[in-house]
């Protein structure tokens, strides 16, 4: 029998790693780039190395896919539990893309409301290597067809230019680098420095 969705919204928020030590100013780690870009590649040893609360979206979806459920409640069970975690004080990484309207506004408004600090990043991988990546990664749960996946960019990166919204990014990947592990030992000295006092 499949799980209600606030079942599976309470199971997905337990599964969430809480790290013991804090940061001194509260922020919010935001990466924007579009699917296979590399956001995961990154947020996830940022977050290990800063003790930031890492909400997967992807992690989400799958857990939704296997109980039957379109992805519609993702942002809505995403930002529920974003702002529990933020009302006690943790420093938060969406490991998720964080350049449509709706997350840009709700995190605007907890930094205003938290006094916290934003680090927008823009995981700016090449179109082509992304592509590349796709048809050569095996089946999995998100789609068993690489072409898919390439059309699922295709739609994103048109809906995001349709969108329009302007960030101020703190930083910028290139996961195809192979500086990949500089540019994230880069980052993390970064919001180290600004989230001090």
């Amino acid at each position: 029998m499949n799980k209600s969705l606030e079942d599976i919204a309470r199971d997905f928020k337990s599964q969430i790693f809480l790290p013991e030590q804090k940061l001194q100013k509260q922020a919010f780690f935001c990466p924007v780039g579009l699917v296979g870009s590399g956001k995961t590649t990154i947020t996830k040893p940022i977050s290990d190395s800063l003790g930031l609360v890492r909400i997967s979206s992807d992690e989400l979806r799958k857990i939704l896919k296997e109980n039957g459920y379109a992805y519609d409640p993702v942002k809505d069970i995403v930002f529920n539990i974003a702002g529990d975690f933020a009302k006690q004080k943790y420093s938060i990484s969406f490991d998720m893309d964080c350049g449509n309207p709706e997350v840009k506004e709700f995190v605007d408004i907890l930094v205003q409301k938290l006094k916290a600090e934003a680090f927008w990043v823009y995981v700016n991988t090449p179109e082509a290597y992304i592509f590349e990546k796709f048809r050569k990664h095996p089946p999995s749960w998100l789609s068993d067809n690489p072409e898919t996946m390439i059309n699922n960019y295709r739609i994103q990166k048109e809906k995001r230019l349709k969108e329009n919204i302007s960030f101020n990014f703190s930083f910028t990947f290139d996961a195809s680098r192979p500086d990949l592990k500089d540019q994230i030992n880069e980052c993390i000295k970064l919001i180290n420095a600004k989230s001090v006092g």
